[in-house]
């Protein structure tokens, strides 16, 4: 079936009933904005029109759009005219009142106009759902990191699966509702792209897909672009839930741990409870083996969350988010309100450990090289001048130390390890090595490393 057919169909079955502005009010040009989010809505659903009033009144009210320097738009047919909607309202031609099932042909049409026509609004362009909690500002200083005008597809990587029967390769994507990111200098791109994919869509699924996905599928197979992440998750499995279980039994419950680090809430509705009992008591989250994701509590560094389905739990879910600072930073005295949210070296030096891995796929890094660069470097512009730190020279090699991969010399490694305060107490460097931090102050040296280990330089934190 041809694209204008089934298009054609789908306005016919859906839209009869329903006021749909077909001249005017197409969109309009902000001028640059750092982030603007793109929200597709559905005027069928009572909880799209409840959420997305309560969302402008919450986490996207112009005060705080206007504070995190990003505008938040509202995707919809029918016409918005005289509610609190009105002015964060967009409407993009061609567009139609689809079922769930056909919601991908809606987001290619959304992309395909931003690429075509709102190719310079924005630096940063995203894609959220009605049910996702956005933290602004959190979302707006972390894309501040990264260069707008290179190629970017950001998101909360997930994989996609096929079943074990089908020869296919798993296919890394950007979760639809955790919101997926696509910067300047990709945008043209994805507009030039996204009809001829809605072509084959149509031609292959009639339109029926997961948005998610075949936003990921189609980036891959026209422009050879991957999603890489912008923000901390821990990877879901039965080794995470022992590790966090194990961190909350051993530290008391004003350290930090690893759980806390996270910077998305993907199972919203499956610990909700959990999660909001732990922000009235202060206490670690009650975990439950059957979650699909171990997620932190809410804290002032949580970017989105999702889904978050019933509008009292967002006003709730806001209000706990905007009270609460950022978690503690390990062993670290955070000299910026700035760098709160931004991972200290040793902290980015443990979550570049992460590897994700599906069937039929090679194995994909937490952090490429290059975003941990671009982050390093956005925590030490945030921080200021570096901290000075006093050292013990020491030239053994030690082992259970982690890779800090933007340290290029052996003053670098020792000003990472000095930035990440009592968190990092040892640095270790050599020139094909690289540099190498860690908690530890000590070490034992194996006999046959002894000899090699003269050319490393190296020190042992005594003040700083």
């Amino acid at each position: 079936m041809s694209r204008a057919l089934l298009l054609a169909c789908l306005v016919l079955a859906y839209d009869k009933d329903q006021h749909v502005p077909r001249s005017g009010a197409l969109g309009q040009s902000f001028g640059r904005i750092h982030l603007c989010v793109f929200i597709p809505i559905t005027h069928r659903s009572h909880k799209d029109a409840q959420l997305s009033t309560l969302a402008v009144q919450s986490w996207a009210s112009e005060g705080l759009q206007r504070e995190a320097g990003a505008h938040v738009r509202f995707i919809s047919l029918a016409s918005t005219a005289g509610t609190l909607l009105e002015p964060h309202t967009m409407y993009v031609p061609g567009d139609m009142d689809t079922d769930y099932m056909h919601l991908p042909m809606r987001i290619m049409k959304m992309w395909e106009y931003l690429g075509q026509r709102l190719a310079d609004e924005c630096d940063w362009y995203m894609k959220a759902d009605p049910d996702s909690y956005v933290n602004l500002r959190a979302v707006s200083d972390r894309l501040s990191c990264f260069d707008a005008a290179q190629e970017h597809f950001l998101g909360v990587v997930h994989a996609a699966v096929p079943p074990r029967h089908m020869n296919w390769p798993a296919l890394y994507f950007g979760h639809g509702g955790s919101g997926y990111v696509i910067s300047r200098g990709l945008i043209p791109g994805v507009g030039r792209i996204a009809g001829p994919c809605l072509d084959d869509m149509i031609e292959t699924t009639q339109g029926m897909a997961m948005e998610d996905v075949m936003f990921a599928l189609c980036l891959k197979k026209k422009l050879k672009i991957e999603v890489q992440s912008y923000g901390y998750l821990l990877p879901s499995g039965p080794a995470v839930r022992r590790r966090i279980k194990e961190e909350e039994q051993e530290e008391s419950f004003d350290e930090p741990r690893s759980a806390d680090a996270q910077e998305f809430v993907v199972n919203f509705h499956q610990a909700r409870d959990q999660l909001f009992e732990s922000a009235r008591t202060g206490l670690p989250l009650e975990r439950m083996v059957f979650w699909d994701a171990q997620p932190p509590r809410l804290h002032g560094c949580i970017m989105v969350a999702h889904p978050v389905e019933n509008a009292s739990d967002l006003q709730q879910v806001h209000a706990i988010v905007s009270a609460h600072e950022a978690p503690k930073a390990r062993g670290q005295k955070r000299r910026s309100a700035r760098s709160s949210c931004v991972p200290s070296p040793i902290d980015l030096a443990e979550q570049a450990e992460v590897q994700l891995s599906a069937p039929g796929t090679t194995r994909k890094a937490f952090w490429s090289e290059a975003q941990l660069s671009s982050i390093a470097r956005c925590f030490a512009s945030a921080e200021g001048a570096s901290p000075r730190c006093s050292w013990e020279a020491t030239t053994d090699q030690c082992y259970g130390l982690r890779h800090f991969a933007p340290a290029k010399s052996s003053g670098d490694c020792a000003t990472a390890c000095c930035r990440s305060g009592m968190a990092c107490r040892m640095f270790q460097f050599r020139e094909d090595q690289g540099c190498w931090i860690s908690d530890m102050d000590s070490c034992i040296v194996m006999e046959q490393v002894a000899e090699e280990s003269l050319r490393w330089q190296g020190g042992v934190k005594v003040a700083g």
